[in-house]
């Protein structure tokens, strides 16, 4: 049987989505109101919004240094805005759609001459974000429930990586790795995939932190400190409207991460899902524990809030929303993968 974190994301989430919609009813929650566990945040952080002013409304000390790309800019503009950023910060830079998910396409600019490539792609408006080295990612699964902040569960990010032969070109390995899929041209257009690595030599090939996009995922829970948890909630609590969610963060080593030095890459609030469970270790029972808990944290807070004002869309608004998204970060993401 094909392992369940290969599963197609309807068929393995649909127990979640029904459990949600029970739950809910247990409490006379309507289902949109779990968008409350985030009341400060558009839709409660749902995928529908600007991933820009869910950045912007937390304090940024912690944050890498990111700037909106209006789409109604000229490309001109978008090159001039895109220097001046690269004046402040140094290249690379990540450019990745402000209704982004799972990796979508997130494009690098490494030189001027990627500068006007990038922009004849652009549709919707981008983010252009500080590229940081650090090496270890961690997507850190956060809850405050009745004023009380949690860590719930922390997730690393294995990057794709292979190992030469000194035969095969990177393009070659890549093929045969076993977490290889079509979306891999987004990362892999990156480097020089003819080039034939030394025998034992390692490549890490992708820099997009997504499982989507061929990371793998283990549960690393058991890395909560002291130390990182006050770090991770001092970022949390500049925001008290955002109760529920996962921040991606990057940290230059394990010790490092463990002792709350970290960067803050984006904050996904409640439509995240607690990634941890797709460790290749987990059973299918353990992983459904996992995301069904996760489904409590979020009804439960939720309903603690239910009384918070906020402004929502109908139902068939929502969808209509979420469809367009939808379709708008495919066609971005086919574009990026060619750029």
């Amino acid at each position: 049987m094909r392992p369940f974190e290969f599963w197609h994301p309807r068929v393995f989430e649909a127990p979640y989505y029904l459990y949600l919609v029970l739950r809910c009813a247990q409490r006379g929650l309507p289902i949109k109101h779990l968008a409350k566990a985030n009341y400060a945040l558009d839709h409660g952080e749902l995928g529908l919004g600007s991933k820009y002013k869910t950045q912007m409304a937390f304090a940024q000390n912690c944050f890498l240094p990111t700037r909106l790309l209006e789409p109604r800019q000229s490309t001109k503009a978008l090159e001039q805005t895109i220097d001046t950023f690269v004046q402040a910060h140094g290249y690379p830079v990540i450019l990745k759609p402000d209704i982004g998910a799972v990796g979508k396409g997130v494009m690098k600019i490494s030189n001027k001459s990627d500068v006007a490539r990038v922009c004849e792609v652009i549709q919707g408006p981008f983010l252009i974000q500080e590229f940081s080295p650090f090496t270890h990612e961690y997507g850190v699964f956060f809850a405050r429930k009745h004023g009380v902040d949690q860590i719930t569960g922390i997730n690393k990010k294995h990057f794709p990586t292979v190992v030469g032969n000194g035969v095969d070109t990177i393009a070659a390995l890549a093929a045969a790795h076993y977490r290889f899929t079509d979306h891999w041209r987004i990362f892999l257009q990156y480097i020089d995939t003819e080039r034939i690595p030394d025998k034992g030599e390692q490549v890490q090939l992708s820099f997009i932190g997504s499982h989507t996009m061929g990371c793998k995922f283990t549960d690393d829970t058991d890395l909560v400190t002291p130390a990182l948890k006050a770090s991770l909630f001092a970022v949390c609590d500049s925001q008290p409207g955002f109760n529920f969610g996962r921040l991606d963060v990057k940290a230059e080593s394990e010790e490092a991460f463990r002792e709350g030095q970290f960067v803050v890459i984006e904050v996904n609030g409640v439509a995240s899902l607690p990634t941890h469970m797709f460790d290749p270790e987990n059973t299918l029972r353990r992983a459904y524990q996992i995301f069904l808990n996760h489904g409590d944290y979020l009804v439960d807070i939720a309903n603690e809030h239910r009384h918070k004002a906020m402004v929502l869309k109908s139902y068939p608004e929502i969808w209509r929303l979420a469809k367009l998204n939808q379709v708008l970060l495919n066609d971005i993401h086919d574009a990026a993968m060619s750029i």
